[in-house]
């Protein structure tokens, strides 16, 4: 803590369970709706996640994080404002198909895409560095926009592994050694340099019971 620099908070959490993620397919841009088990997420979520208040509520504009940003908003009496650049990654050619299917298909494609994801190659993909610079770029300028306020974001677990990548300061090929569960609540601490902190990953004590 630098001085009386006022800080800036971005929540940022991960959309709750769809059949996708259920049956394991890759989601990208795919436009799918939470599951019944997602839904009973967010409203836990909406519900438990203690925190006095906030200033604006975002999203990917894919109905997974709009549904389950709803119910979080709707107790501070917020709308959910939608942002496309907070989308998932654009998996081209994948999207839709199931991760086992993928790797019958081409094992090697698919080991890279775990070992080294700025060389993975899936035909029509959004290459991981532009993914990167959309997602961390629009969380960055989010956090300039509300400097000194709390700002939840809804987004998707490789939008959120790619953006803690940027802060972290560590390796695109990095990102899957970072859990990101369905509804995981992550926090960025931002001073008015620019400066993150990373003060909380990968929670889900929300599911499990009320906090307030």
């Amino acid at each position: 803590y630098k001085g009386e620099r006022k800080m800036t908070e971005i929540i940022i959490i991960r959309h709750g369970e769809t059949e996708w993620n259920q049956t394991g397919r890759f989601q990208g841009h795919s436009d799918v709706p939470l599951s019944e088990t997602g839904r009973t997420q967010a409203e836990a979520l909406g519900r438990n996640l203690t925190l006095d208040h906030v200033d604006a509520v975002y999203a990917s504009d894919l109905t997974r994080a709009m549904e389950t940003a709803a119910p979080l908003a709707a107790r501070f009496g917020l709308g959910v404002i939608s942002d496309p650049l907070l989308r998932e990654l654009n998996f081209g050619a994948w999207e839709g198909r199931s991760f086992s299917d993928v790797n019958a298909e081409n094992p090697d494609a698919m080991k890279q895409f775990y070992n080294d994801p700025e060389r993975a190659a899936i035909p029509h993909s959004e290459p991981f560095p532009d993914f990167q610079r959309r997602v961390a770029g629009r969380v960055r300028a989010i956090a300039e926009l509300h400097r000194g306020k709390r700002i939840v974001i809804v987004s998707h677990g490789a939008s959120i592994r790619i953006l803690l990548a940027d802060i972290l300061a560590m390796p695109i090929r990095s990102i899957w050694h970072i859990s990101q569960l369905n509804t995981a609540v992550n926090k960025i601490r931002f001073e008015d340099d620019g400066f993150a902190v990373v003060t909380l990953m990968n929670d889900t004590s929300h599911l499990y019971g009320d906090k307030r």
